[in-house]
């Protein structure tokens, strides 16, 4: 799709941010974990951590728009302080394109906006999570060059 193109986020975006951040959180979850919390439960949770992430240093959102103004996608960097170095990295909270926007190569350009913005923030890492049982996300990213360094495991109580 050559007629999109990325802006910063503005006011009016909320509710699409919003609502990208909840689709694209409940579709990352594990079958158990959607069994197992309703989904006004992980909207309250997002609330928490965009109230908590939002106003760190270093948080942007872009979205990703066609010619005519109709939001495709999302982006939302922002900087996480890597735990085993001590420091800070470039992060791809989310990207996300909508359902009926997908395989076009939105989510290509998102990071590679992503990428470009990192680099101009002077960043050597960006890092981001990934859903084990997402894999055409997975397969972006390989082709991306990102690399696997840590897994994390959880277990069901």
């Amino acid at each position: 799709m050559s007629d999109i193109r990325i802006r910063p986020y503005r006011p009016e975006d909320r509710a699409f941010f919003q609502e990208m951040e909840f689709a694209t959180t409940w579709e990352s979850l594990t079958a158990a974990d959607r069994q197992r919390l309703s989904p006004d439960e992980v909207r309250a949770a997002l609330e928490q951590t965009h109230a908590m992430l939002l106003d760190r240093a270093g948080s942007a959102i872009f979205i990703a728009e066609t010619a005519a103004g109709e939001r495709v996608g999302l982006l939302w960097f922002g900087v996480n302080r890597n735990l085993m170095t001590g420091e800070d990295e470039a992060w791809v909270y989310n990207v996300s394109v909508v359902p009926a926007a997908r395989g076009q190569g939105i989510g290509r350009r998102l990071m590679a906006h992503a990428e470009a913005h990192a680099r101009r923030q002077g960043f050597a890492v960006l890092g981001l999570m990934v859903a084990r049982h997402n894999a055409p996300a997975r397969r972006l990213y390989e082709q991306l060059s990102f690399e696997t360094t840590h897994l994390v495991m959880r277990k069901p109580l």
